[in-house]
């Protein structure tokens, strides 16, 4: 028996085999290399290269196993068959991951954000570094990474902050209760507008416009006002710096303004 295995046509088709494996590792690499130029010529978002090598890959391996299973004589029909099998076994077993791909897949072609937007998914808000076939990778406020399923970011409420090209157009809350003596009118004329000119006046080198303000809510408990900035894309770091400090110069105006008026 295993003089047969070791015979000289068998030994000829395993080394056949193997090379065509190299020869597949080898092309593979070429082509993402390839594709990798491409992009970089082409300006093109790092989620379309991972399109192109995701295709490319499928491609190239599929080939490679069809020429191995007719080097060997057995017909293209069984590797349909294995696919399917093998599908079929990849579904039962990890269907999240499938979904996880599909929906990654969707999220490129369909592109409700790019690599560089702000967005806030759900309740998770950041810079997109990174969309892959499992995961968006947000930089958090917090300065970390966080990955999120691509399954939950088709299932969550998506806000694009990057509307505009090479903006970020952010908008935040800040309430206010109401006290018998101070109106509306002077809560923006004192106090906050005159701290937004003297953020804008320090900060103006990293805005792109003064930050706007408006009367956004009024209740019977209290009064909210919307901080609109305008940050340059690609400068997260100043953006994550800056906002926590406007908020935080009204809130220290607001403090001295009570204390003034009591």
């Amino acid at each position: 028996m295993f003089p047969n295995l070791l015979s000289m046509e068998n030994l000829l088709l395993a080394g056949t085999a193997l090379l065509i494996v190299v020869i597949i590792l080898v092309v593979d690499r070429l082509i993402r290399r390839a594709i990798s130029r491409y992009a970089k010529r082409l300006k093109l978002d790092p989620h379309v290269a991972n399109i192109l090598n995701l295709i490319s890959r499928i491609i190239v391996f599929s080939v490679g196993v069809i020429v191995i299973l007719s080097l060997f004589g057995v017909g293209t029909d069984w590797f349909i068959g294995i696919s399917a099998l093998t599908g079929a076994a990849i579904g039962f077993a990890s269907t999240q991951t499938v979904g996880n791909f599909l929906a990654g897949l969707y999220l490129m072609i369909s592109r409700p954000f790019m690599v560089k937007d702000y967005v806030k998914i759900g309740d998770i808000e950041g810079e997109v570094r990174e969309i892959t076939i499992n995961y968006t990778k947000i930089y958090a406020p917090t300065y970390n990474i966080t990955e999120i399923p691509n399954r939950k970011v088709l299932d969550s409420i998506i806000l694009n902050y990057s509307g505009r090209k090479d903006v970020i157009d952010y908008s935040f809350p800040m309430g206010f209760p109401h006290l018998d003596n101070i109106t509306n009118q002077e809560l923006m004329d004192e106090c906050i507008k005159p701290t937004i000119e003297r953020f804008y006046e320090t900060y103006k080198d990293k805005l792109i416009k003064k930050p706007e303000l408006s009367l956004s809510k009024m209740d019977r408990l209290g009064r909210e006002f919307m901080i609109r900035m305008f940050f340059p894309e690609g400068r997260i770091n100043d953006f994550y710096d800056i906002q926590p400090e406007l908020m935080q110069k009204i809130v220290n105006c607001w403090d001295a303004f009570k204390a003034k008026r009591a």
